[in-house]
């Protein structure tokens, strides 16, 4: 769908019309990664799609992990961007869910292209979530006029994230803040990663949001 492999996942006996949450994971990571989200988050009230990026990360003699983007190539995260809006599109038409009934998360490279796919996307989704996330290439985006007021996002980055170091977090948080959202931000002393008190954060948001 729109190029992008991906995986589902959803209770047995869940209805039909239950919230969708789009889980986007890191650089290097695939589609399964963030699979045991399913499982954590929601107790079980959740549709999930977990979609796998377009560009190959060579990680060995013999293993493959995937990338958004291209890491300072501004280029490679419009058209990751543009991908990105199209299968949300797309994956919404397939399913019958309305974007408000819909969330977008994702953590690192993941948590870059929920905000970038987003605040593209033409309608408001029902929630936003960034894990450990920044904003590339920020100057290339663009939200619909009177987005800030409509769209939920709540951001947990780790103060001692060696890989995005917190800076970042706080850069993406403000230029949100300056272009007239309202996240919701908390900071964690943790590393480039998702923890039991950072994911509990993210889950209690989606109960809020996600109806």
């Amino acid at each position: 769908m729109a190029g992008l492999r991906y995986v589902r996942a959803a209770p047995a006996g869940l209805a039909v019309d239950a919230p969708l949450v789009i889980a986007l994971h890191g650089r290097g990571a695939d589609a399964l990664d963030l699979s045991s989200l399913a499982g954590e988050v929601g107790a079980g009230r959740y549709r999930w799609i977990f979609p796998q990026a377009p560009r190959p990360v060579p990680l060995g003699p013999s293993a493959v992990g995937w990338a958004w983007y291209e890491i300072g190539e501004d280029a490679t995260v419009v058209a990751a961007r543009q991908q990105l809006v199209e299968f949300l599109g797309a994956v919404l038409e397939e399913v019958g869910t309305p974007a408000s009934h819909a969330a977008l998360i994702g953590f690192s490279q993941g948590g870059a292209m929920t905000l970038h796919g987003g605040l593209s996307f033409p309608e408001p989704l029902g929630a936003m979530g960034v894990m450990s996330g920044h904003l590339p290439a920020a100057s290339t985006l663009q939200p619909p006029p009177d987005r800030g007021s409509q769209q939920p996002i709540v951001q947990v980055h780790g103060t001692e994230d060696q890989t995005l170091p917190i800076e970042r977090g706080r850069e993406a948080r403000d230029w949100l803040k300056n272009a007239g959202f309202a996240p919701e931000y908390h900071e964690f002393r943790m590393g480039h990663q998702i923890t039991a008190e950072s994911l509990a954060v993210v889950a209690e948001f989606l109960s809020r949001t996600l109806v």
